[in-house]
């Protein structure tokens, strides 16, 4: 049984559930460590840590950090989630999604759905603005069932209609990596690449080069054992993390309980 899992989405983000939801199925599940990783934002960790005080599921504060480099992912462990700068440049990351969010909907309006900005804020209820918000938002109005074609699920409703190369979805510029790193450091934390080997599936060259770069810029650890990896990546990210002496981190990339 896994005992600990560093990877975990709340309704911080684009998780489905609350923080203190969280605790109660980590410790139904026999996880007595976790770290609340929200997508920029730390909105979630303090009713974490008071939840898993009383359940006896520690919480490791933590973020995942969107970056500009090839559309890569920072995990932050062990950070003050009151640390102003770092706090400074996640308000300024939160106000680049909604104005990318805002556009988005307007995107899928001009397609043929209906959705309203309203919509949006009614599913996200004070989250940080993300894609699985503006699909459960079109996905809630029962007159987007024809142009769904079958689309059902949040999954596929991005796949279908907001990946990043589709023409509905608006790039946003990123915080560099190196910036993340140095406000995690600054913050008193650790920084990982999370799941690595998404970003370089058929490119291991490329992803030792951007570790390297990410190496020099301060990183500490590369996060080997994720779903989303294969047999083959977890070896290939275990020599990578042995070659560099890197910490190695796991984590279910969790958002939300299958039914």
């Amino acid at each position: 049984m896994n005992t600990f899992d560093l990877q975990i989405q709340s309704t911080a983000s684009d998780g489905k559930h609350t923080p203190a939801e969280i605790i109660s199925m980590a410790r139904g599940g026999g996880v007595l460590v976790i770290a609340v990783t929200d997508h920029d934002t730390v909105a979630g960790v303090a009713d974490a840590i008071a939840a898993g005080a009383s359940a006896g599921v520690r919480v490791i504060p933590g973020i995942e950090m969107s970056v500009e480099e090839s559309g890569l992912h920072i995990l932050g462990y062990g950070i003050d989630i009151a640390n102003q700068n770092l706090l400074q440049s996640l308000e300024e990351a939160k106000q680049g999604r909604i104005v990318g969010a805002q556009q988005m909907v307007e995107n899928l309006r001009q397609i043929g759905f209906v959705i309203t900005w309203d919509d949006v804020l009614a599913v996200a209820t004070g989250a940080v603005i993300a894609r699985p918000h503006l699909a459960r938002a079109v996905l809630g109005r029962p007159e987007n069932r024809e142009k769904l074609n079958g689309v059902a699920t949040v999954h596929d409703f991005i796949e279908a209609f907001l990946l990043d190369e589709s023409p509905s979805y608006v790039r946003r510029s990123h915080i560099l990596a190196a910036d993340a790193l140095s406000l995690i450091r600054g913050a008193g934390g650790v920084g990982v690449w999370s799941h690595p080997a998404i970003h370089f599936r058929d490119n291991p060259d490329g992803l030792e080069q951007m570790l390297q770069q990410l190496i020099s810029w301060g990183i500490e650890g590369i996060e080997v054992f994720n779903p989303s990896h294969t047999e083959d990546d977890i070896e290939y990210l275990e020599s990578l993390a042995t070659k560099y002496n890197l910490l190695r981190t796991a984590g279910s990339d969790f958002h939300e309980q299958k039914t």
